[in-house]
């Protein structure tokens, strides 16, 4: 994951809030309880795009926090670790207190792998899918021309990143949710049968029962990237179906619309459907250390999928809500009545959106420590 982005545009926010603050105060914030009315449509859809985004950052960025300092002071504790911060339930943690119990968790793992050996981790599933239905929802208003057509999912969605129930042949990978899918090939999970590879366990008569690296013939547990046809994915089918998926979803930011729209509207949608994506954490496998197998498995999941998979998206999204930020404020100013109406609201979200996108470095580099010292 590139961060440099993100820390170079960080201030950003604050600094706009120090320039546009004199110019909402003076233009007599919330004086006119129906100055919206007077504002122009593109102006309050911008307006109302770019507070959705915020909103939506400001949840996540609260629940990514809490999450990652319960995992992490988990970990701590387990492991023995002193000084470990009373993180409760993860509701309201102060972004210190990750951090220490990340750092704590990181020297709690890195003694146990130097007092008896290394660890081997697997890490399977684990994905995000954008909240389509709100970007697209939200994206209706910023149409500039009143017949344009957004389009569906399922023509937003870059093929290879299209997800969902295939009631025929997945021609695709399959993620199974439970059980297992006969497999034919790369097996990201337990594969049960024959592994033309290294198998990471086997049974007494040579079948392997473990990670597979390499092809994996039988049963696989996790993502299979080959499904015979005679095979039926109990799950999710991504990349390719012999018939129309049922229930899509996108497991990456969907494509511009087509037709045309308020860009600055528009990146705020993208920045709310990416922000408000449904998460599942990877399962994780934890072998060759008993001390580490069990705290690992149960509290790893959460600090995974922070740091590899939904701290990439938040932080994109961040990075537009920073930067889009000041133009949303100048497109209110510019209108007196608009100003009266949303002025003091803005400067609540400004705040705000400095303030989660702070939170959510922290959790993403809090993580980044945990996972980093497993991953050794």
């Amino acid at each position: 994951m590139n961060l440099s982005k993100f820390y170079k545009v960080g201030a950003a926010p604050v600094l706009a809030l120090g320039l546009a603050a004199p110019a909402l105060l003076v233009s007599g914030c919330g004086d006119d309880p129906l100055g919206s009315l007077n504002c122009e449509a593109d102006i309050v859809a911008k307006i109302e795009a770019f507070q959705g985004a915020v909103d939506a950052l400001i949840k996540v960025s609260g629940e990514m926090k809490g999450s990652v300092a319960v995992a992490c002071a988990q970990i701590a504790t387990d492991l023995g670790e002193t000084g470990v911060p009373d993180v409760g339930d993860g509701t309201d943690v102060a972004d210190e207190d990750v951090t220490t119990a990340c750092n704590l968790a990181s020297a709690g793992i890195d003694a146990a792998i130097s007092a008896s050996g290394s660890v081997s981790i697997q890490v399977i599933g684990g994905k995000c899918e954008v909240n389509a239905s709100a970007q697209l929802n939200c994206e209706a208003s910023c149409q500039v021309d009143a017949s344009c057509d957004g389009g569906s999912v399922e023509v937003r969605c870059e093929p290879g990143e299209l997800s969902g129930e295939c009631s025929a042949e997945c021609t695709g990978e399959c993620t199974v949710t439970s059980g297992s899918v006969t497999c034919e090939g790369g097996c990201s999970g337990t594969c049960t049968g024959d592994c033309s590879g290294t198998c990471a366990a086997t049974e007494t008569s040579g079948a392997c029962d473990g990670a597979c690296e390499g092809t994996c013939e039988g049963e696989c547990t996790g993502t299979c990237e080959v499904v015979p046809a005679t095979a039926t994915c109990e799950g999710s089918c991504k990349g390719g179906c012999s018939v129309e998926i049922t229930a899509p979803s996108c497991e990456a930011e969907l494509t511009p619309p087509s037709c045309e729209v308020d860009a600055e509207c528009s990146g705020g949608c993208d920045a709310q459907g990416s922000i408000d994506a449904e998460c599942t954490p990877p399962q994780i496998i934890i072998e060759g250390n008993a001390d580490l197998k069990a705290t690992l498995e149960a509290n790893l999941p959460a600090i995974f999928l922070v740091f590899e998979v939904q701290g990439a998206l938040v932080v994109d999204s961040a990075v537009y809500v920073a930067e889009t930020a000041v133009g949303v404020l100048e497109a209110a100013i510019e209108v007196p009545a608009c100003a009266a109406s949303f002025g003091a609201d803005l400067m609540a979200k400004f705040t705000g959106a400095a303030e989660a996108s702070v939170s959510v470095n922290v959790s993403v580099s809090a993580s980044a420590s945990a996972s980093g010292s497993a991953g050794g």
